[in-house]
């Protein structure tokens, strides 16, 4: 999934069912894709550690890997697993004869285990973050977080020479996109032909459902479900977008969707200090939510970890 559905459509779902706090739930959705190695530059990497003014030093949490290091297997491991490629019902797929408990699938109960545990939480970080990890099941179906054959979409193309067969890498970025229809070679022939917006409407019913049975308010899904079906019909990111906005609108006294700024987090919190990274002055950083969201990811990795005995 895109910032579309990660951030607009998520906004939506936790605003019409009256969540609390429901720019930080789609913040900290969205946040899972944008606290990558790009933080404050391209010339900085992803920071180990940054020290404390007082001493000692706060280890960060990555959540995403857009760059070479994603054919480390310790980010295919810690950061593609645990946040993108959550592993599922292993014997949902058989691929050439072959099932990998390491596949993910669409609602699993690992999925839902995690969603479940964030949602009784309440936190709202811990949410948002849990959201970002449940949705991907769908649009990262059947693909795996770690480098290998399985990922592999089309045998004949070249580009597996070239490419890493990590996650959805060999069929780009259509999966991610709401609007595309693609095709997946490695099934059969009669369930080849990928429609996004199907497995989208699917996440935004069992997503809509979840949390409202948490809040107890809101249009109930048959209610909702065509404007969310208009929605995941549109044609293009902006379109869905816009069709976002009026479902808010008309469904919340012409509020406006909460504007989302992938850096406003770090940027409350951090500052560049030649090629290093340094706390700003006089930050309360237990207070921010850039800190709150790398606690809550630090506690999903925690949990998939104790999930996931295969890794």
């Amino acid at each position: 999934m895109e910032k579309d559905f990660h951030y607009d459509i998520i906004y939506s779902i936790a605003r019409l069912t009256e969540c609390d706090n429901p720019e930080i739930i789609a913040h900290a959705s969205q946040f899972v894709d944008d606290n990558n190695e790009r933080w404050l530059g391209d010339d900085i990497p992803f920071p180990e550690k940054i020290p404390y003014p007082t001493g000692g030093h706060y280890f960060p949490i990555m959540t995403q890997s857009m760059s070479v290091l994603s054919v480390d297997p310790y980010i295919q491991k810690f950061v593609y697993i645990p946040f993108h490629f959550l592993p599922g019902d292993d014997a949902a797929l058989t691929i050439g004869g072959m099932t990998n408990t390491l596949s993910t699938t669409p609602n699993s109960s690992n999925a839902q285990f995690l969603l479940n545990n964030a949602l009784a939480s309440m936190n709202p970080y811990k949410v948002g973050i849990a959201l970002h990890t449940f949705a991907d099941t769908w649009s990262h179906q059947n693909f795996t977080g770690m480098q290998e054959d399985w990922n592999v979409v089309d045998t004949h193309n070249l580009k597996k020479y070239v490419i890493p067969a990590i996650g959805h890498a060999h069929a780009v970025h259509h999966p991610d996109v709401i609007s595309e229809t693609w095709t997946d070679l490695r099934l059969d022939a009669d369930n080849r032909q990928i429609v996004n917006a199907d497995r989208a409407l699917d996440a935004i019913e069992k997503i809509y459902t979840a949390m409202r049975r948490i809040t107890g308010n809101g249009p109930d899904w048959a209610t909702a479900k065509p404007r969310y079906e208009g929605i995941v019909q549109a044609s293009d990111f902006n379109s869905r977008t816009e069709a976002v906005a009026r479902l808010v609108a008309d469904e919340c006294n012409n509020e406006a969707v909460h504007a989302y700024d992938k850096d406003a987090w770090v940027g409350a919190v951090l500052q560049r200090s030649g090629l290093s990274i340094e706390f700003k002055p006089g930050v309360t950083l237990k207070n921010t939510d850039w800190y709150q969201f790398n606690q809550a990811a630090k506690e999903q990795l925690s949990i998939v970890l104790g999930l996931i005995k295969d890794l």
